[in-house]
């Protein structure tokens, strides 16, 4: 209780503070440090220059565009500023916490830079004006003067100037440089007052002040005169001077540097700095047009001081203020900039800052020395003239960033991007980016390029190396928003493009784009949908209802791409067991350039001893029954799942979502999988899910909420179940399902026709040690087979291709050549394709002819080989649904093999064929067999008197000795995944399929939908 009253008063104290600090208001906390930061050197030693060569009209049309600038970066801080609470940190702060430190870091930089030189801008300023009043007292006495007292005396006066300000700062803090910065302000205040009025007076004939009656002239500035510069010889021009003019206007950010110190910064920030700025506009543009207007061009141009050559009632107020003012902005700088860079290393986002990072809170002091080495060394050129463009181009580029960012960010419309400011809008922002990145390559495109690199290089930097982990901070970056904005709005398109009718009816479409008479909404159907949309605010027809769900997809099957839901099999622990599956899933999501989703279900039924005893003394007992007798297997069985039951029904409550260890496991699962993701080097998502018992269920559900519309899975991966053990009978001539695992096996085959229900390609993948990970060299290029039985749809062929040129199937060559290896790159893998006839009806010779150029077509290459030892076999029944081809005509199939109009039909004879898994009479060659796809190539004429009553064991066994004959040196066998009728037994299947894969190491077996077709062209 005491720690916590305690803890509880220290946290008062801190917020009593922090109210205390809250004491400034509009005018003394953003107001006035604007205006002194703007009405600084320029004003009085460049402008009335400025003026004498560009002329009163362009030096105005100047002002204007540079204040336009300041403007526009305005509504984009005051954007920033009212979007969220504001702390100590000034606009580092402010833009980081905003927009995301990769911004925010690389803004701040560029802020500190142009702060940092605008102190030695200010420095150099003082220094000139010294010289400039010697000068004027040795020319007054009839001396010549060039200014300078010894060699390099303005680089050693200007680092001696910034060494006492800097040592001036260490010694008594910055707790005066706001007491002062009043009086700097009120010196400022009253040369300008001196000034302004010694113009007045000079031009009304009352006072001359240090020049004649001949330095009296009008209108003799109007338009340009550019003339070389009187001391440096330098011939100036618009874009120098407006390089020149623009550090007026830069001192917009000083409002924010006293943000944490306001009483209402979202108010007093905003106004404050628009005040400043129409403050100083007036003031800019009074004194170009009164000093213009009144005092000849030569005069100007000479003595670039005569805004004190002519105050009234005399003129050394006016050169000790100025020269007090540009210590007050360096001493303000030294204040403020050091803060910055501090903040900056505090957050650890920049490694190579560390060294400046506080020692405790409100340590600047290796910050302040590290920022005088840089105002002094940008001293050493001499002239305020050689830093000026580097200070425009660093503070352009940092208003552009901050109008790029909020323009993004109100595009976008984040939710966290709530700005509170009236006047904003992401096209003003936009207009504002576009007006100082064009002010900035108009003043120079080498320093505005190089910046702009070193800008783009510097985030990137930041993105790579900041340590989130070590420091524990979140960051909320732009860039994540605008990802996610990009996604979103691709999702959409695509949403819109691929519309939510059945694939079966997007891809019946001709290649002139007619659609086919096979659409899934009857008239029936529509009178339905109409009669229940009743209840609404108006009636729709059944026109509008067919309409609304009729297919208006631009989607095409050359789009097609796989996107893979990977089932991982885990262990009851979450361990992944089955890891060559993850190794196949990266190679097709590397080379597919798809999206991978991988899912793992952890299997949580329990079961007790005392089940487990049951079930053993049941199969004990059961031994001296015939394993013939079914019901004696369904009885033993059903008493053995009650004991199982009742055990689930305990301990249900421990294994739900709403129990800590589950999550627990959940979460050490997903962390085992995404690392074996790195391994593996594959990019997608992953999840863990559990089920208690229910694995066909939990894969149905994965499959259909997995993804987010368009982005949805297509294609389930999964690896052939290991529990699958089959045992020979008491004759010995046959193979039986294991009686332990025919639950287990009806379930995994209603998972598998579960999924080709909801119209996805299933791949079922049986891996050996031997299959290639993420890493390993084949010695020579990988060879992959395909013993293509049923043309599916053109998955068959589209899996292998996309393997063959991942790569880790190029193989290593001799590592002698690189071009060697890049032409095993340009034509990937070896494939041979294995072309198997189902009837003896078929021609082989003809039929290699078909393939080989259905091959060329769809741009493949493979060495075509035709199988005719499985023509007299029934394998055909096994792997197609044979009810989908009952109503094609047999002549459509035979009779017409030479008739070209038939060819015609099957869109054979077309190069520019789209869809080659469609032919053109409607007809799909999802279900059909190669030798019915290219019947007008291989059939013979002739009816045919085979019959086959084989059980398919004889046609699985036989497929297997074939395969296992002719591709013993394959490292990958790809072959259709037998169809799944209603009736299927479970058994039945399994045998089919242990059958067909015996002793064969790596085999993908593949079941398409129909949609995944390879195109003619791109």
């Amino acid at each position: 209780m005491t720690a916590l009253s305690s803890g509880t008063a220290t946290v008062q104290h801190h917020d009593n503070n922090a109210e205390q600090r809250r004491n400034l208001g509009t005018i003394s906390g953003v107001y006035l440090p604007s205006l002194q930061s703007i009405l600084g050197v320029i004003l009085f030693l460049r402008l009335t220059h400025i003026t004498s060569q560009a002329g009163i009209v362009y030096t105005t049309l100047l002002l204007l565009i540079s204040t336009a600038s300041t403007i526009l970066t305005w509504s984009s801080l005051s954007a920033i500023v009212t979007n969220g609470d504001i702390k100590s940190g000034g606009p580092y702060y402010i833009i980081s916490r905003t927009l995301g430190v990769d911004i925010g870091c690389s803004l701040g930089l560029l802020y500190y830079i142009g702060n940092t030189l605008s102190g030695s801008l200010f420095v150099l300023g003082a220094v000139e004006a010294v010289q400039h009043s010697i000068r004027a007292y040795y020319a007054r006495w009839g001396y010549g003067f060039s200014g300078h007292i010894f060699p390099y005396d303005v680089q050693i006066t200007s680092l001696a100037i910034v060494a006492a300000m800097t040592g001036s700062i260490h010694v008594g803090g910055g707790r005066y440089v706001t007491v002062l910065s009043n009086f700097f302000l009120g010196v400022t205040a009253l040369s300008i007052l001196f000034m302004f009025l010694g113009c007045i007076f000079f031009i009304v004939g009352w006072h001359t002040g240090s020049l004649q009656e001949y330095d009296r002239s009008f209108h003799e500035n109007t338009w340009s005169r550019y003339e070389p510069d009187p001391y440096t010889g330098v011939l100036p021009d618009i874009y120098s001077c407006l390089a020149l003019i623009y550090p007026s206007v830069t001192g917009l950010l000083s409002g924010m540097a006293k943000a944490d110190q306001l009483k209402n910064p979202r108010k007093s920030i905003p106004t404050g700095m628009f005040w400043a700025i129409v403050t100083s506009s007036a003031i800019y543009l009074m004194v170009t047009w009164l000093f213009g207007m009144s005092i000849s061009n030569r005069t100007l141009k000479v003595d670039k001081f005569v805004t004190a050559s002519v105050s009234f009632p005399h003129e050394l107020p006016v050169r000790i203020g100025v020269v007090m003012t540009c210590f007050g902005l360096v001493l303000g700088t030294l204040a403020t900039a050091p803060a910055l860079i501090a903040a900056v290393a505090a957050d650890e986002v920049l490694p190579f800052l560390s060294f400046l990072r506080p020692r405790y809170e409100g340590d600047k002091t290796r910050a302040l020395w590290f920022t005088s080495a840089i105002i002094g060394l940008a001293t050493l050129p001499g002239s305020l003239d050689h830093i000026s463009p580097f200070v425009t181009i660093f503070y352009l580029l940092m208003y552009s960033g901050v109008n790029a960012a909020t323009c993004i960010s109100g595009y976008v419309r984040p939710p966290g991007f709530r700005p509170t400011f009236r006047y904003f809008h992401w096209s003003v922002s936009f207009v504002g980016f576009v007006w100082c990145m064009g002010l900035a390559f108009l003043i120079s495109w080498l320093g505005t390029f190089c910046s702009v690199l070193s800008f783009v290089l510097m985030g990137a930097y930041i993105k790579k190396s900041r340590r989130l982990a070590a420091t524990g901070m979140k960051w909320g970056t732009l860039g994540s928003a605008v990802r996610y904005n990009i996604v979103s709005s691709a999702l959409n398109s695509l949403a819109k493009s691929a519309s939510a009718v059945p694939t079966e009816v997007t891809l019946s479409m001709s290649e002139e784009g007619r659609q086919l008479n096979n659409s899934i909404i009857s008239a029936e159907d529509v009178s339905v949908l109409s009669s229940n949309v009743g209840g609404g605010v108006t009636d729709i027809t059944p026109e509008e209802v067919a309409h609304l769900h009729s297919s208006h997809s631009d989607f095409h099957a050359k789009n097609w791409r796989p996107q893979i839901l990977t089932i991982v099999d885990v262990d009851a622990n979450g361990n992944p067991t089955n890891l060559r599956t993850l190794s196949l899933a990266s190679q097709l999501q590397q080379a597919g350039k798809g999206i991978n989703m991988v899912i793992a279900i952890i299997d949580q039924s329990s079961t007790t001893m005392a089940a487990s005893v049951a079930s053993a003394v049941e199969d004990i007992c059961e031994g001296t029954t015939s394993q013939d007798d079914d019901h004696s297997d369904v009885s033993g069985l059903s008493r053995s799942e009650r004991w199982r039951n009742e055990d689930e029904s305990l301990s249900a409550a421990s294994s739900g979502m709403d129990h800590y260890d589950t999550i627990k496991l959940i979460k050490r699962s997903k962390a085992l999988l995404m690392l074996q993701m790195k391994r593996e080097g594959m990019d997608g998502f992953a999840e863990v899910s559990t089920t208690d018992g229910k694995f066909f269920e939990a894969v149905w559900s994965a499959v259909i909420h997995t993804g987010l519309g368009p982005l949805s899975p297509n294609s389930i991966l999964l690896s052939l179940p290991s529990f699958l053990k089959f045992e020979g009978n008491r004759s010995g001539d046959s193979y039986c399902l294991h009686r332990k695992s025919r639950t287990e096996a009806e379930n995994y085959l209603r998972t598998i026709n579960g999924i080709l229900n909801l119209g996805k390609a299933v791949i079922l993948f049986k891996s050996s040690p031997s299959y290639p990970q993420n890493g390993d060299i084949i010695p020579d290029r990988g060879t992959i087979d395909i013993w293509w039985i049923v043309h599916d749809g053109g998955l068959l062929l589209l899996l292998p291709f996309l393997l063959s040129k991942h790569g880790v199937w190029l193989g290593a060559g001799d590592g002698t050549r690189k071009k060697n290896r890049l032409r095993r790159k340009t034509i990937g893998a070896k494939l041979r394709l294995f072309a198997v006839t189902t009837s003896p009806r078929e021609n082989a010779e003809k039929l290699q002819k078909a393939v080989t150029e259905h091959l060329e077509r769809v741009r493949i290459q493979a060495d075509v080989t035709v199988v005719e030892d499985l023509a007299r076999t029934d394998i055909a029944r096994y792997m197609r649904d044979e009810t989908s081809v009952d109503d094609i005509p047999s002549r459509d199939i035979m009779t017409n093999s030479r008739d070209e109009t038939m060819r015609d039909k099957m869109g054979m004879s077309r190069p520019n064929n789209p869809v080659a898994s469609l032919r053109k009479d409607g007809i799909s060659t999802h279900h059909m067999t190669l030798g019915e796809v290219f019947a007008s190539d291989c059939y013979e004429d002739g009816p045919s008197n085979f019959t086959n009553s084989d059980d398919g064991i004889q046609a699985a066994s036989m497929l297997n000795e074939m395969v296992r004959r002719e591709s013993r040196d394959a490292n990958l066998v790809v072959t259709n995944l037998p169809f799944i009728r209603k009736d299927h037994d479970s058994e039945e299947y399994f045998k089919f399929l242990h059958t067909a894969c015996k002793g064969i190491d790596n085999v993908m077996l593949v079941r398409g939908s129909g949609a995944e077709v390879i195109t003619a062209y791109a």
